[in-house]
């Protein structure tokens, strides 16, 4: 019995099918329409208006014998099939609770604002009057609010849904041209509605209204005022949309239009709800009484959301939950269940759902990995386009400076080639003058060049000293490596520190190395072995070795150990700051601080003498032919005269912290900062800046007429 029912409705739905197959489809279609989907309004369509004569045309181009059909399936599910074209486009004015305010009006188009941008000169346009031409189809003497034709109330609604302008004008204006044309062809097949509003549309004025920016000048004009804006003068009206998004509205599933004229009324067996327009999609994502399609078939007819359980008891497309397994099953909900009792798939469900699981999670790792993909490719290309630039920027600076060098060689050769002369001339007339007696010194300056570089760190090198025909050297990577001075290359690495290797020294075959791990290894520079590891209360800055001692400097204080037992036996104490620099000359220990140079009796460890700096922290100091030098923070090195402990000069030229000092007969050398190295002479004149680092120069040692200098770059150079 429950079968011969079940089979007698089907017929009868299979009949109206067969009556009504335009009528479903048009009906799906609308609801798939972005209007029912999302708040995606077409704003764009003000060349034309939003009015009903647009809609007419456009449905009877679509299915003229379908509207009668229409009509009555919504006159029978007690809606108006005029609610649902109105939606296509957008909401009619009479669907607002109260008229909006006119300070809501758009006086470029007569109709509600979407998204509002104010000006710099105080006025309110819609984004797409200001950037897109349209055409204004409300006489100029017609008030958008009040008016009781359907085309000006239509319009007064155009764009209120926030949308995107820029990728869908195009497609609108050229929709825009064809509804115009369809409004020419289709007049005489019109119904009578359709004639009215036909009607209606000719007695209203159609005027073209250009945008107001120019393309060709980047300026926009105000149409009210005149006034010349730019388009970086416009900002979002966040308050006008604001109230836009508060006004009362009826919802468009509770309207239905009037059969005695033609006006959108409240449908009493509709929803009754009153909702701000902000919220209308929300709204209409849950309204009971919004039509949607069937969720199992296509083909059945659309219905109200609130009968949708009714439906799902008689609908006949139901489909096993097996299906994407494979199972072809198509019934109603009983004939479904009966179906699983005996479905081959139901056995093997869970196995099924494993797979399943399994292939989704498959498929979101590939569409990670897809997305990841595609975001390194795009970093790669944005990384090649910049290092493509910063090469040609190094370029382009690496022969400017090839350019400057080789101008300053040429002028240094002329310069010393007019000495030479000089000398020659003067060599002259001593001759003619009989000045026997009077010496004349060659002033031909010898200039340093690189000659090589040791390249093998993997950090800054901080640190050298040079013994017996070897350079050693500390780095930021925690070895000590020691180089050949014949064969130039690495011969070995030592490794033990734990930190940044800060200062090295030697004597004999002992080597002595401080770092930030705070200890002191002493190594052994025949067997390349660690002797012994002394250990300080914070990281070792600087050492130096004299009268059987080693002294270290760190923060504070300066140890005194003895080279035998390796045993501290002494701590300097009176420094309020880091100890960096330390050096010895004619019995006494000078260590440079914060803005101090104190100066040690190494006969009985007191400090006899206290020097202000006054040029911030001491990084390096020397003593060159009883003058003391110290390189300071402050970009200057000091000197003072050992005799009176007086200020002789302050040497400016370094643009950075002068972090290293090394003397060599009457000449000594500075690096910094800045990453060059200056050559000074006994009269405490600059004679030579060395430029081939990239990077600060952290230390130079002197030996056998050649000049090592390491750096932050990574590199040694050696100069000859």
């Amino acid at each position: 019995m429950y079968y011969n029912q079940q089979q007698q409705q089907q017929q009868q739905q299979q009949k109206q099918q067969q009556q009504q197959p335009q009528q479903h489809q048009q009906l799906l279609n609308i609801e798939r329409s972005p209007v029912f989907s999302s708040a995606s309004s077409t704003h764009s369509n003000t060349s034309v208006g939003f009015n009903n004569n647009m809609n007419s045309n456009n449905n009877n181009n679509n299915n003229n014998n379908g509207n009668n059909n229409i009509n009555n399936y919504y006159n029978n599910n007690g809606a108006s099939s005029s609610s649902i074209q109105q939606s296509e486009t957008s909401i009619d004015t009479h669907l607002f609770v109260s008229p909006p305010p006119t300070t809501l009006v758009c006086p470029l188009h007569n109709g509600i604002f979407n998204q509002p941008f104010i000006a710099k000169c105080g006025h309110t346009f819609c984004f797409s009057c200001i950037f897109k031409p349209h055409t204004n189809t409300t006489s100029p003497n017609q008030s958008p609010i009040n008016s009781s034709n359907s085309t000006s109330t239509n319009e007064l609604l155009k764009g209120i849904n926030n949308i995107s302008i820029s990728h869908q004008s195009n497609n609108n204006n050229n929709n825009n041209n064809n509804n115009n044309n369809n409004n020419n062809n289709n007049n005489n097949n019109n119904n009578n509605n359709n004639s009215n509003i036909g009607n209606n549309q000719n007695n209203t004025q159609q005027q073209p209204q250009q945008n107001i920016f120019n393309n060709n000048t980047n300026i926009m004009i105000c149409p009210i005022d005149k006034m010349s804006l730019r388009e970086y003068e416009f900002f979002p009206n966040l308050a006008l949309s604001s109230q836009i998004n508060d006004l009362l509205i009826y919802c468009r599933w509770g309207i239905k239009k009037s059969s005695i004229n033609g006006e959108l009324v409240q449908d009493d067996q509709g929803c009754q709800q009153k909702i701000k327009l902000g919220l209308r999609i929300d709204h209409e994502n849950v309204c009971e009484h919004a039509i949607i399609p069937c969720p199992y078939n296509r083909s059945c007819q659309p219905l109200k959301r609130f009968q949708l359980k009714q439906h799902t008891l008689i609908c006949n497309h139901i489909h096993c939950n097996h299906r994407s397994a494979g199972c072809t099953f198509e019934g109603t909900k009983q004939q479904l269940e009966d179906h699983l009792q005996g479905c081959v798939y139901e056995s093997i469900k869970d196995y099924i759902q494993r797979n399943e699981e399994q292939i989704n999670t498959l498929r979101l790792h590939l569409e990670e990995k897809t997305t990841e993909n595609d975001f390194l490719k795009k970093s790669i290309v944005q990384l090649t386009a910049g290092f493509n630039q910063l090469a040609m920027k190094l370029e382009a600076k690496t022969n400017k400076f090839e350019g400057t060098m080789r101008h300053i060689q040429a002028s240094l050769e002329a310069t010393q080639h007019q000495l030479s002369e000089t000398v020659y001339d003067l060599n002259i007339i001593k001759k003619n003058s009989n000045l026997e007696s009077v010496d004349i010194v060659d002033l031909k300056i010898p200039q340093l060049k690189c000659k090589g570089t040791f390249v093998g760190h993997n950090g800054p090198i901080w640190c050298m000293t040079v013994t017996n025909g070897m350079l050693i050297s500390g780095s930021s990577d925690m070895k000590v490596k020691i180089w050949d001075l014949v064969t130039l290359k690495c011969k070995q690495v030592l490794s033990g520190h734990e930190g940044i290797v800060h200062t090295l020294a030697v004597i004999g075959n002992r080597l002595f190395s401080g770092s930030s791990d705070q200890t002191i290894r002493v190594w052994d520079l025949e067997t390349f072995e660690c002797l012994s590891v002394l250990r300080d209360d914070n990281t070792v800055c600087a050492l130096v070795i004299a009268a059987g001692y080693l002294f270290s400097g760190s923060f504070q204080h300066i140890k005194v150990w003895d080279l035998e037992t390796f045993e501290c036996v002494q701590t300097l104490k009176g420094n309020s700051h880091w100890v960096r620099a330390l050096t010895v000359s004619g019995g006494y220990l000078y260590s440079g601080a914060y803005n101090v140079v104190r100066v040690w009796d190494l006969a009985n460890f007191e400090c006899v003498q206290t020097i202000p700096g006054g040029s911030g922290s001491i990084y390096s100091l020397a003593v060159s032919n009883r003058r003391l030098l110290a390189g300071t923070y402050e970009n200057t090195i000091v000197v003072w005269n050992l005799d009176t402990f007086e200020i002789i000069n302050k040497l400016e030229g370094h643009i950075g912290a002068v972090y290293t000092l090394a003397v060599s007969d009457k000449k000594f050398y500075s690096g910094s900062y800045d990453s060059t190295i200056k050559v000074w002479n006994d009269s405490l004149v600059c004679v030579q800046t060395l430029n081939r680092h990239t990077s600060s120069v952290e230390s130079i040692v002197v030996s056998s007429g050649c000049v090592f200098s390491g750096s932050a770059d990574n590199s040694i150079k050696v100069w000859k």
